[in-house]
């Protein structure tokens, strides 16, 4: 039997782990998943990433996932937000399935506002966020559009997120996705105990 592996994403300016390398359990998507990985015996990693950089994220993830590939791991790339965007992209250069948390789909447009952002709001590391930043997305977007490999992606969204408008990202996935809905909720993602069968299903189905 396959060993299974989830490769998750945090958001933009946030983190998964703290400065002592230690899992944010302040965040209850994280401390639920990763309690539920345990139980189901999944690898659970889940680095820090800097959205400034965004080759160097596929390049350092792609290498990951080649280890646990040569371990004989089964990797479902897994993400919220510039997370869920990034899975996207990573399943598509894979061939894994992606799980999608609220995703954004446009980066280049939805990170313009918080250009001369200059903190990370988890680890209050100060750095500065500009339009180069936001612009290199622009061929990623269109690699993502144009591709014509299929990829099985499962989109989770919280109905009432508001960063992200999520009728919109039900609709123009809603034949290329299995996209899941909840009521309520918000940009952070209120609902990931109910997920967990979902996720589960796609891991082991």
């Amino acid at each position: 039997m396959m060993k299974k592996a989830i490769i998750y994403l945090h958001g933009f300016n946030s983190a998964s782990l703290d400065g002592e390398g230690e899992l944010l359990i302040s965040k209850e998507k994280l401390q639920v998943l990763e309690q539920f990985c345990t139980q189901k015996d999944i690898l659970f990693y889940t680095p820090n990433v800097d959205y400034r950089d965004f080759e160097g994220i596929v390049e350092d993830i792609l290498f990951q996932w080649n280890q646990y590939l040569d371990q004989s791991y089964d990797v479902v790339f897994m993400g919220s937000s510039m997370g869920g965007f990034s899975s996207e992209y990573l399943a598509m250069k894979t061939g894994c399935k992606a799980i999608m948390i609220n995703p954004v789909i446009i980066a280049s447009e939805l990170l313009s506002p918080f250009i001369g952002v200059t903190e990370n709001y988890e680890t209050a590391q100060p750095y500065q966020w500009d339009q180069h930043n936001c612009d290199q997305y622009i061929e990623y977007e269109k690699e993502i559009q144009n591709s014509s490999s299929s990829v099985d992606r499962t989109i989770l969204l919280d109905l009432a997120d508001e960063l992200i408008d999520s009728k919109n990202t039900a609709l123009v996935y809603k034949d290329k996705a299995n996209v899941v809905t909840y009521d309520g909720g918000s940009h952070g993602f209120e609902h990931i105990k109910q997920a967990l069968p979902i996720i589960e299903q796609v891991i082991f189905g």
